[in-house]
């Protein structure tokens, strides 16, 4: 594997009066910040953070997934940026960033 950790953040805007969106909720912003930090923060191993389409999921956005693992993240604020990177990207802490996590009990698939 390539990347030892792999981010995608849905970037995907609906028209009006579509359902709401990712891109309408500041996942431009978040991909900016995650990106950024990240790259400052200093990981010592292969990662990629980059843009994604409709993860059709942007009713618990904006959303981010994760892999290999498969985590879906909710990232809203700097702060929340900020987590991620210490506790994912550099600690691997779950206990830390759980409060981040979307799981699928909240979209009622499986």
């Amino acid at each position: 594997m390539y990347y030892e950790k792999h981010i995608f953040v849905c970037e995907n805007e609906r028209g009006e009066g579509e359902r709401v969106s990712c891109g309408k909720q500041g996942s431009k912003e978040i991909l900016k910040l995650l990106k950024s930090k990240a790259v400052k923060a200093g990981i010592n191993f292969p990662f990629r953070i980059q843009r994604a389409g409709c993860l059709e999921r942007c009713e618990l956005g904006p959303i981010q997934v994760a892999y290999p693992e498969g985590k879906w993240f909710r990232l809203r604020t700097e702060q929340d940026v900020d987590v991620l990177i210490a506790s994912y990207l550099k600690a691997d802490d779950p206990t830390a960033y759980k409060h981040l996590l979307v799981g699928d009990e909240e979209t009622g698939k499986e």
